[in-house]
């Protein structure tokens, strides 16, 4: 099967080639018939003198040079059309990868990292990079800490819904930069969640902009009590 569809690919690769190729033989045979038909005619009422001509007239070049003519305009023309369709293809793929390179991508280089105790509350950190090739302009972090699986569409529609939920603009992400934004957590909310009384769940995104437009990266992470850490449990880039 894998042998059938490799023979297929190299047919398809050479197929206008091939086109070409018997275009060339049938117009060949067919002209070749042509003329010795025309020859045998012209021929019977001649004498034996006119009969011994070499072949090789001036008409039968002319014949003959007609012929390469045809089929070398049918292969420029095959190729031309080949080049074209080529050069299509290629302005497609140089379009995808001005719109997917030529942008910054904005994510995490890493998960929640716990920091320090600061009073009644535990601090962690995640640092954000640009792993693209142009700078964004600007980084806007929305972030809440719920106890319950957040909803991503309703955070999404209204920033101004919960109170727990904050904003803080990082400013200008350069290729390779990156930066850190901290999450504080209260010690009390903490110790029940690792009780199994309650959960924590930390719903963040970060909204960036650039001269191209805007895009974002949002992430959900919930505490695992038996690691201690925080773990991603639904992703996406808008």
């Amino acid at each position: 099967m894998i042998l059938a569809m490799e023979s297929l690919e190299k047919l398809s690769r050479y197929k206008f080639l091939l086109i070409g190729l018997f275009l060339a033989f049938f117009l060949l045979s067919t002209t070749i018939g042509i003329r010795s038909e025309n020859v045998t005619n012209e021929n019977k009422p001649q004498s034996s003198a006119e009969n011994s001509e070499s072949p090789f007239s001036l008409a039968v070049i002319k014949d003959y040079s007609e012929i390469i003519g045809v089929i070398l305009e049918a292969i420029v023309i095959l190729l031309l059309y080949k080049t074209v369709k080529d050069f299509a293809e290629l302005a497609k793929v140089s379009k995808l990868q001005t719109e997917v390179r030529f942008r910054p991508w904005v994510g995490p280089s890493g998960g929640f990292e716990f920091l320090r105790e600061d009073g009644d509350k535990k601090q962690y950190s995640i640092t954000m990079k640009n792993f693209g090739e142009v700078p964004a302009s600007n980084v806007i972090v929305t972030c809440t800490v719920t106890d319950s699986m957040p909803d991503k569409l309703s955070f999404m529609n209204d920033n101004n819904k919960n109170d727990t939920k904050n904003q803080f603009q990082l400013g200008p992400l350069l290729p390779g930069m990156e930066k850190r934004y901290w999450v504080f957590i209260e010690n009390e909310r903490y110790r029940r969640a690792m009780e199994g009384t309650s959960n924590i769940f930390i719903f963040i995104y970060f909204l960036y902009l650039f001269s191209g437009g805007k895009s974002g990266y949002g992430m959900i992470s919930q505490l695992d009590r038996k690691t201690n850490n925080f773990v991603h449990k639904e992703m996406w880039i808008d």
